[in-house]
């Protein structure tokens, strides 16, 4: 009992040592040593000694997301808040009649993933912005590949409905 928690404990705390920065190549040696060796011998101050190399990359992977990615997401929906804002924005939502009968978001418009492709027509016709949306964001996102190889412009995937009434609400 003891050799396998001690080996599911050199392998979780060892998985951060293969992404530190500023550790020497023999920590690699060490860290197979123990992992083979099913992590005997270990102490609580080894688990702790491997965890704590792999700290600085884990901050520097979370402080380079906040830095590249967080801005950039925030930016567009920021875009996505003001064009649903505009009085000729379209929300449709790509899920099955009988669903969109059983709730769907206030003022949406019904286009079925199913038969999307006979109404693209339909949709080259409206002006402004449109937002999809669906139960979980996969037909929605399907949509959107469709409409857009039709040269729709100013599609937006919004994923779910729920994620569509915190843009509205915010």
């Amino acid at each position: 009992m003891t050799t396998k928690r001690n080996f599911f404990f050199a392998l979780a705390a060892s998985l951060t040592l293969g992404l530190a920065p500023f550790s020497p190549e023999p920590h690699l040696f060490g860290k197979v040593r123990w992992l083979l060796g099913g992590g005997e011998g270990m102490q609580f101050l080894d688990y702790w000694d491997l965890v704590m190399h792999g700290a600085p990359w884990v901050l520097l992977l979370y402080f380079a997301y906040q830095l590249f990615f967080s801005k950039a997401y925030k930016a567009e929906m920021e875009k996505i808040r003001k064009a649903l804002k505009d009085p000729n924005a379209k929300i449709i939502d790509v899920r099955e009649p009988s669903e969109f009968k059983s709730g769907h978001f206030e003022g949406a418009i019904n286009f079925p993933l199913s038969s999307l492709s006979q109404d693209i027509d339909k949709l080259k016709k409206m002006d402004g912005p449109i937002f999809l949306y669906c139960r979980s964001g996969m037909r929605s996102g399907q949509a959107k590949g469709i409409l857009t190889s039709n040269n729709i412009a100013d599609v937006h995937n919004i994923g779910t409905m729920s994620n569509l009434k915190k843009l509205m609400n915010q």
